[in-house]
């Protein structure tokens, strides 16, 4: 062969190897497992094995990349500010989403992080969702800056708050209405249902499970969990105790709100993601979509029954199954070496702390609010005054009355510091911090002090922020929970898997924030306003 030859025979092979590499996903799904804590895949991957032609969470350990020591570095790790971190690589600090809820110091009521009152449900009755709340650009947004808004973006959730930030600014989003079973959205969205909506409501697949038991999928020496029917578990309203569950023998307001707290609810869930992508035919061009998909019942599974319990190992067995149908359909109607599939989760989960002590671990169930009470007393003792200096107790901290402290001719600033001060010498009570010491000062020194600086919001924190020791629950319900910078709530899997993507485990210490950084990267398009995430480059040949 002539050199001439040699080299035209060079430039094709290195024109041809360039082009596969630079061809972009034709579809992106994120998927989020409300509550998933980053060893529950490990403890259950033997249940994983395709043993029956599948492929669902075993897909990312045989063909995927894994992350294995994500943790998100915020406390208040809760649903709303864990999905917005997922959305856009951002820290809550950045992106506004403080909390599910916290408490509106104009109006004094506590607001949902994403109900929105300038919009009304579509597919069902009642006050709407959007992403009003969300203070930063998405993923999903900035793809459809990118495409000119061509590609195609779709969120879907059981809880709104699941759906309404990884659908960001400008994409349709969808949750499930538990008064009526029907899948939702908001004026936000549309100015009426739209076809594919109102089909799959009408459909009669929300019944499918009337008078259904929920029993156990596998025999039951082949489970992990040892903690069922235990006095320190709650129950849903109308399930007995133990297994099987069996759901209301009619459909109506009791069964569809006990669907979220079944695997029903999720295969629910999933069929309507299915009907979406062929109603909206996602992924049929080259411009790349966006389906991002939460499923929420490990998390109610969770509250209630714990994590070490049957019922949440059952759920995510039956998960893995749901998964393996999804990823069955896409690979049939797209191809998955056209989709790239991240999954996460958008936080962790403690044990319940009754079952934690009777394995002899330390852990402590206690009621807050006498202490609470004892510091009012001692701030109106301290400074003279009648007045009600503590006007809100929640998850997002304690707010201050300003209108009192006004009143009484107090400095905020003083009342916030003494506060926080006697707080702090509450037993179980580890932390408590001003919202003035976490605003503006280099905290990187104490990483559950960088950890709350991250999760403060002015205007929608508290005037006063508490960490509470490890393992320590400060109500009666839920049974289990999450919410604080411990390890147990921030450790979170990082999958990929599908595409391009290489198969093997990277050990080294990343972020749920570095997922919307690393998706821009593979599509080589901005990345989200305020991401503070990195890029993840071990998943595939990036350029």
């Amino acid at each position: 062969m002539s050199a001439i030859k040699q080299f035209v025979l060079f430039l094709i092979t290195v024109t041809v190897a360039c082009i596969a590499q630079a061809e972009p996903p034709r579809l992106v799904v994120q998927v989020t497992v409300d509550q998933l804590r980053g060893d529950l895949l490990n403890r259950y991957r033997d249940h994983f094995i395709d043993k029956r032609g599948e492929q669902g969470f075993i897909r990312f350990y045989e063909k995927g990349t894994r992350y294995t020591n994500a943790h998100f570095r915020h406390a208040n790790t809760v649903t709303g500010a864990g999905h917005a971190t997922l959305a856009t690589g951002a820290l809550p600090s950045q992106h506004g989403i403080a909390a599910n809820d916290w408490y509106d110091v104009v109006t004094h009521h506590e607001v949902s992080c994403a109900e929105d009152p300038a919009t009304t449900l579509i597919g069902a009755s009642g006050t709407g969702a959007s992403p009003a709340m969300l203070t930063a650009s998405t993923f999903s947004d900035e793809l459809s800056m990118a495409t000119g808004g061509q590609a195609k973006v779709y969120s879907v959730s059981i809880k709104d708050r699941g759906a309404v930030f990884t659908g960001g600014h400008l994409g349709k989003s969808f949750w499930l209405n538990k008064s009526s079973g029907n899948m939702v959205t908001s004026s936000y969205y549309y100015d009426a249902a739209p076809a594919f909506l109102s089909a799959f409501n009408d459909s009669g697949l929300k019944d499918k499970w009337v008078g259904e038991a929920w029993g156990l999928v596998l025999p039951p020496g082949e489970y992990h969990n040892d903690a069922v029917n235990q006095p320190f578990q709650s129950r849903p309203h109308g399930f007995e105790a133990g297994f099987p569950h069996r759901m209301p023998a009619q459909a109506g307001a009791d069964y569809y709100g006990l669907l979220s707290y079944t695997p029903f609810g999720d295969q629910l869930l999933a069929a309507f993601a299915k009907q979406l992508v062929e109603s909206t035919d996602m992924g049929a061009d080259d411009v790349t979509d966006y389906l991002a998909i939460s499923f929420s019942t490990n998390d109610y599974i969770g509250h209630n029954f714990g994590p070490y319990s049957l019922e949440a190992e059952d759920n995510l067995v039956r998960l893995d199954r749901t998964l393996a149908d999804l990823f069955a359909f896409l690979d049939k109607r797209i191809g998955m070496k056209h989709v790239l599939v991240v999954i996460s989760a958008d936080h962790g989960v403690d044990a319940i702390p009754e079952y934690k002590k009777l394995k002899g671990m330390p852990a402590v169930r206690e009621d807050l609010r006498p202490a609470i009470a004892s510091v009012a007393a001692s701030l109106a003792k301290l400074y003279g005054t009648d007045a009600r200096l503590i006007e809100h107790v929640g998850g997002s901290g304690i707010y201050l009355s300003e209108d009192a402290i006004a009143k009484a001719g107090l400095d905020k600033a003083a009342v916030a510091r003494e506060t926080a001060r006697l707080v702090s010498q509450i037993p179980g009570v580890a932390l408590a911090m001003t919202g003035a010491e976490l605003t503006g000062r280099d905290l990187s020194y104490d990483p559950i002090k960088l950890k709350l600086q991250h999760a403060f919001v002015p205007g929608r924190s508290g005037d006063v922020m508490i960490v509470l020791e490890p393992s320590t629950l400060v109500s009666p319900r839920p049974a289990a929970s999450h919410g604080t910078p411990w390890n147990y709530d921030t450790y979170v899997p990082l999958y990929f898997t599908g595409w391009k993507v290489k198969t093997g485990a990277i050990s080294r210490r990343v972020s749920p924030e570095d997922i919307a950084v690393t998706l821009s990267s593979v599509l080589g398009i901005d990345s989200p306003d305020r991401a503070t995430g990195s890029v993840l480059g071990e998943i595939a040949d990036l350029h």
